[in-house]
């Protein structure tokens, strides 16, 4: 059953030994440059601040982690660590989608099949490629770990942190690619599983009793149902020496062998009776009479992206009502400590700041939700042209209507993602305090000029660089994020790396002041580029 797994490994690692590369360069480069950046521009006193400013606020926690001391290693593993675990999380399922439901889709599982090779053996071939892949990248981080003179227990904890967390959503690729019928349905469904263990860590995080000691957080029990929760657990860079006594702990990376354990039997038994092909979701029947609405551009773009917007709208309502959960915990957390009241005074701000400032967090992180959801949308258009475009084009359809319905069906799912999250928040926050539903719909409004940005930038992508667009989109979705989020730990020298995330530059409802020219620009050179894409695509072929 396994026969020719080793032609297989081979052919994957050569097939992503370009990403791969990318991936371990830029991770270690991420975590080397964070270290050399907290190292030079913080001093002690710097780092205990801004733990302590960490420690304090419920959304920078949910963000970032909890904190476990005030050395250089414990400011970088509550800076990024999360943020590493989720981003390997996602790589690991994209690369175990791309061998397998990829494949298929494309055809080249088929080929593969035809040869003598084991029923097993592509994906086996794929888990082992994919174990082998995140272990160069965890190696690399381990190294520039150690090359800015971190710990080298904690570095070899955190590498086998992250190590365990690859193979696992590697895992959960590979689930996904079994379940659902397509390979955007199982990147988006492995992805929300990621996205999902982020969120469950951070509200772990955000639930956690600071205390009086502002240098060490005890998560909530939220915090261990999570994968990504389990490496942040480890605190692999916690000071022993120091007056809290926390130390670098092995024993959450123990959880990761009975998940492991389960999911690969789960994978196997399914993998053995499953044919090429199938799928447990399966692609229903059409009637056979379609609805006047399918006739028109319009109607075939919301019967395409309909159950993945659906999808993205139940997950920001559930954000949403999370905020009623945790608002009553932050203001009693500020009433009952005079530590955190007077950190927080002295940083030029009140208690109640705190909860608009939360609900300001997580409408960040429901915008890159939306971003995603209005990027997936416009791209998908390049996989409906190769797979629809010459019966759709058949028709009366115009090529600038298929493609412009398409992209207005994208913004109206992102901007609704945005409203279910704005009405869920205030809702949620309404019994304590109906007055903030104002600032929640203000707070939400102000993300939507990024919404726009990233539907001109997937509407280019498929006119002009339609061959990289599925990937080349995700790129630039999640890479300037990370260097926006990550760019005041890097040193003031590279204060810059702020400009390159377009969330940056948003407006902030929440100041005395607003400034809306940056937002205005956004708009307006989103509407710009979405001129050119229409362009674009209308003088390309279709099957380039």
């Amino acid at each position: 059953m396994l026969r020719g797994t080793g032609l297989l490994v081979a052919a994957r690692l050569r097939r992503d030994r370009f990403t791969l590369i990318l991936w371990t360069v830029l991770f270690a480069g991420l975590w080397a440059a964070v270290g050399a950046g907290l190292g030079s521009s913080f001093d002690a006193q710097a780092r205990s601040q801004l733990v302590a400013l960490i420690a304090a606020d419920p959304s920078l926690r949910m963000l970032r982690g909890a904190p476990a001391g005030t050395s250089l290693g414990a400011v970088m593993a509550v800076s990024t660590l999360a943020y590493v675990g989720v981003t390997i999380a996602l790589m690991a399922t994209f690369l175990a989608v791309r061998h397998t439901r990829g494949d298929e889709d494309a055809g080249r599982a088929e080929l593969v099949r035809s040869t003598p090779i084991g029923r097993l053996a592509p994906l086996v071939a794929t888990a082992i490629a994919g174990a082998i892949e995140v272990a160069i990248v965890a190696a690399g981080l381990a190294a520039g770990s150690l090359a800015i003179g971190l710990p080298a227990e904690g570095s070899a904890l955190m590498a086998l942190g992250v190590l365990l967390t690859g193979v696992a959503f590697v895992l959960v690729g590979l689930l996904a690619a079994q379940v659902m019928p397509s390979s955007r349905g199982a990147n988006g469904f492995a992805a929300a599983i990621a996205g999902a263990a982020f969120v469950v860590r951070g509200v772990g995080d955000a639930l956690a009793d600071a205390g009086d000691d502002l240098a060490h957080v005890a998560s909530a029990w939220p915090s261990w149902l999570s994968p990504i929760g389990w490496i942040t657990q480890t605190h692999p860079f916690a000071d022993p020496s120091d007056s809290a006594g926390w130390a670098p702990s092995w024993t959450p990376l123990a959880l990761f062998m009975p998940l492991l354990l389960v999911l690969a039997a789960v994978v196997v038994a399914l993998e053995s009776r499953r044919e090429l092909g199938d799928s447990l979701v399966r692609e229903r029947g059409g009637r056979a009479r379609a609805h006047a609405l399918l006739g028109t551009p319009l109607g075939l773009a919301v019967r395409l992206q309909r159950g993945a917007a659906i999808g993205w709208i139940v997950a920001a309502t559930v954000v949403g009502l999370f905020i009623g959960r945790v608002a009553p915990v932050a203001a009693d957390a500020f009433e009952s400590n005079p530590t955190l009241l007077a950190l927080v005074q002295a940083l030029g701000g009140t208690a109640d700041d705190t909860i608009d400032t939360f609900v300001h967090a997580l409408a960040g992180i429901v915008a890159l939700v939306a971003c995603a959801a209005v990027l997936q949308g416009a791209t998908r258009m390049r996989s409906e042209e190769l797979a629809h475009g010459e019966q759709v084009l058949a028709t009366r359809t115009s090529r600038l209507g298929w493609f412009g319905a398409t992209l207005a069906v994208a913004l109206v799912a992102g901007v609704l993602v945005m409203t279910a999250f704005a009405a869920a928040a205030s809702v949620s926050l309404a019994s304590s305090d109906a007055a903030r539903t104002g600032t929640v719909v203000a707070i939400a409004a102000s993300m939507l000029p990024a919404l726009g940005l990233y539907l001109a930038v997937g509407a280019l992508l498929v006119a002009v660089l339609p061959g990289v667009g599925a990937w080349l989109g995700w790129v630039l979705l999640v890479v300037p994020m990370l260097l926006g989020e990550l760019a005041p730990l890097f040193g003031d020298d590279l204060d810059w790396l702020q400009d390159v995330s377009p969330f940056h530059h948003l407006a902030n409802p929440l100041a005395s002041d607003p400034d809306w020219a940056a937002s205005w620009w956004m708009l307006g050179g989103a509407a710009v580029a979405l001129g050119v894409a229409l362009a674009a695509f209308r003088r390309r072929d279709a099957a380039v």
